[in-house]
């Protein structure tokens, strides 16, 4: 009894252990998103701040610290800040961006097959006829053609999956297959609040308005009597063009990232479009599925609905994915640049 019930609980444990093992195998968007922390960039944004924080504290600390030792000590832990928040975005946009190309690969995947299979239905129906006499030889052997190219369709949506996964497991690690994404993954609207955050945490702009601070600093500083009014006047000269260079970059920065809101905003409307294409012809499989079972219409009719209510279901899919990978392009100020879908 003892052995029973000692096999039983072992068996129990392996079982727990296998399922818990093809879960994990399942990837889920939260988990590939967690591994963002682990990319190299931000690995070493992460160490860059914790350096500059430990500077900045010995700065603050030193009684014999300047201003400007001070300043370019602050500057310095602002900068790194700004980094890590800036490359722990960019490595959210890139896992998102591999995260939806397994996603929609898989389901290309299936709809390949479904098509496939629908060719080689139809061959078999085309073949069937012609050796009755109820059909031509050109209308079988098309049917045929239509078969091969079916199948190639489907090597191709294989291999563009395998290459999907290889590049979002350089990122995240071995997995089997990815989860679907979860609805409300990502805002219906953003606020143009956002912009602003996006700018101000841009190293970029942040770096040339440091450098212009820095100039005006050392120009508040500069001691007529011990500075001559040459290089006074050339480091008022310096400050104004770094003062001039860093509203520039804010500017071009600005578009740039403007640009990036309106993708959002046109990514928002292009999944309205697919998700009315995806409404309407899953009216139209659910009305065939009634006709068909009523004999209105064929085995093969009702097989073309399916698949153009796949081909719906896979472009209402990418459209969607299209916003989440807009939507965190945006937050990293345009780390990666979305596909054409």
């Amino acid at each position: 009894m003892t052995n029973i019930r000692t096999l039983t609980t072992l068996t129990s444990t392996l079982l727990l252990a296998t399922a818990v093992q093809a879960q994990a195998a399942t990837l889920t968007l939260a988990n590939a998103l967690a591994q963002s922390s682990n990319q190299p960039s931000v690995i070493a944004a992460r160490t860059s701040l914790n350096n500059a924080q430990i500077e900045y504290g010995k700065a603050k600390a030193d009684p014999l610290a300047t201003k400007v030792t001070l300043l370019k000590a602050q500057q310095a832990y602002d900068l790194s800040v700004a980094t890590l928040k800036t490359a722990d975005a960019q490595a959210d946009a890139q896992i998102v961006q591999a995260y939806t190309q397994v996603v929609e690969a898989q389901d290309g995947v299936k709809l390949a097959q479904e098509a496939l299979n629908l060719a080689q239905k139809s061959a078999q129906v085309a073949q069937t006829q012609y050796a009755k006499g109820g059909g031509t030889q050109i209308a079988a052997q098309t049917a045929q053609n239509q078969v091969q190219s079916a199948q190639q369709t489907l090597r191709v949506a294989q291999d563009g999956l395998n290459l999907a996964k290889a590049n979002l497991s350089s990122l995240v690690g071995n997995f089997t297959a990815v989860a679907p994404i979860p609805a409300g993954s990502v805002p219906n609207t953003v606020s143009t609040q956002t912009v602003e955050e996006v700018l101000s945490r841009n190293p970029t702009t942040l770096q040339a308005q440091q450098a212009a601070a820095a100039l005006q600093l050392q120009l508040n500083l500069a001691d007529p009597i011990a500075v001559s009014a040459s290089q006074i006047s050339a480091l008022k000269t310096q400050w104004q063009q770094a003062q001039s260079g860093a509203q520039n970059a804010v500017r071009g920065y600005r578009i740039a990232t403007q640009g990036l809101y309106n993708a959002y905003l046109q990514a928002v409307k292009n999944r309205s479009i697919r998700n009315t294409a995806l409404d309407n012809a899953q009216r139209q499989y659910t009305a065939d599925q009634g006709r068909y079972a009523k004999g209105l219409i064929s085995q093969l009719a009702l097989l073309q609905s399916q698949l153009a209510y796949g081909q719906a279901k896979l472009a209402a899919e990418q459209a969607s994915n299209n916003v989440l990978t807009a939507y965190y392009n945006l937050l990293a100020g345009g780390a990666t640049t979305p596909s054409a879908k």
